[in-house]
């Protein structure tokens, strides 16, 4: 009967206990619900501006870049077609030079075919081995 009587007190004294602690718990979650929403219109109006302006900010940061990266774009195809000028003007070079060398080869084998000028041959001959061997290398370069 003790045992009874011990057990319905303790079940009596946790309902108490139990109600206490769900009204604390209601009571916080109410108050953290009530800071977390605005109060009135203009705390609203204030939140929607401050999403607005964040919005404009991270779009002007991201116009900014673009901006950015079309001068960068436009300066590398500018220094491109600097360079592909370069390569056609070294390209022409190395075409003139190669007509003047087959001219050369020609002039010289006419001069080969005269008796006279058969000493002078050799030593043009040296000049255009010379120059073939210039013509590469300079090209290259």
């Amino acid at each position: 009967m003790y045992m009874g009587i011990g057990f319905l007190a303790a079940a009596l004294i946790g309902v108490a206990v139990v109600s206490l602690v769900h009204d604390r718990a209601v009571r916080l979650t109410i108050r953290r619900l009530q800071g977390a929403l605005p109060q009135s219109m203009v705390e609203i109006q204030a939140d929607k501006d401050l999403l607005r302006a964040e919005h404009a900010m991270s779009t002007r940061r991201l116009e900014l870049s673009l901006e950015q990266i079309k001068r960068t774009s436009a300066s590398q195809l500018v220094e491109l077609g600097k360079r592909y000028d370069v390569i056609n003007r070294l390209k022409i070079q190395r075409d003139a030079l190669k007509v003047e060398v087959i001219a050369l080869n020609a002039e010289l084998e006419t001069l080969k075919k005269r008796p006279a000028v058969q000493g002078r041959v050799a030593a043009e001959a040296n000049v255009v081995s010379l120059m073939r061997q210039w013509i590469p290398q300079r090209v290259h370069h």
